[in-house]
């Protein structure tokens, strides 16, 4: 159970890299706008109707069901077939990467982003978090909420279980906020010296993904599950 705990780990932690690549490829090189959620697209969205801005309108309305598909197909995938959401996840990111690369700056941001909101969407309710600890490896506003909670209860728990407890809470939560945006440093660097191209860079985390997911189902095809003190409930949703 211990090795498959570290290996599930290991495994959010690759993809919370993918996702940081993913989300600096997005923001720095497609005019700031953010590929991994909707709700500024959403916002724009609205204002593009108030505006009568039909083809804006259009394109960001395209997005919101892009993403809102991923969503759905995950379900789907899930309720209707054997298929392994996580495998699925990143062969689906493999050709969304590749193309990515070749959309031209000169296109309209939110266009050129449609292979990312559908990869990042889909990323999301495939890598879920480890056991009780319910991480997004795609944004980091409810990572960060975690990491504090967690280091505060710590700080002001007495019971030597529930401490231990918060404390491993916010080392999960803190090392997805490290790993995520360790891919957002590193995809600011390489944009700076190989454009477009270095969203390549996230054949590398999927593929240890892949070899990682791999092991997991080849030793425990059941989800893994860390000691909680949350009386049968996972820790709050990710939000962005």
């Amino acid at each position: 159970m211990e090795n498959n705990q570290k290996l599930s780990v290991a495994i959010h932690f690759t993809m919370a890299f993918c996702g940081g690549l993913l989300g600096a490829y997005a923001l720095f090189s497609r005019q700031l706008v953010f590929g991994s959620a909707q709700t500024a697209n959403l916002m724009e969205l609205v204002s593009a109707m108030i505006g009568r801005n039909l083809p804006e309108v259009m394109i960001r309305l395209g997005a919101v069901l892009i993403y809102g598909w991923a969503v759905a197909l995950s379900v789907i995938l899930s309720r209707k077939t054997s298929v392994n959401l996580k495998y699925a996840a990143i062969f689906m990111e493999f050709p969304a990467v590749a193309v990515s690369a070749f959309i031209p700056s000169s296109i309209n941001p939110v266009l050129a982003l449609y292979p990312v909101f559908f990869i990042t969407a889909f990323q999301w309710c495939a890598f879920k978090g480890v056991g009780d600890f319910a991480s997004s490896t795609i944004f980091s506003t409810n990572n960060v909420k975690q990491t504090v909670l967690g280091f505060t209860e710590y700080c002001f728990e007495k019971d030597p279980e529930r401490k231990k407890y918060q404390s491993r809470k916010a080392r999960f939560f803190g090392g997805t906020l490290a790993c995520f945006h360790a891919g957002v440093a590193v995809e600011y660097l390489a944009l700076q010296l190989i454009s477009l191209r270095a969203v390549w860079l996230c054949f590398l985390p999927l593929a240890a993904g892949l070899l990682l997911v791999r092991a997991e189902s080849r030793d425990c095809p059941t989800e893994t599950v860390l000691p909680s003190f949350s009386h049968g409930k996972r820790v709050q949703a990710p939000q962005h």
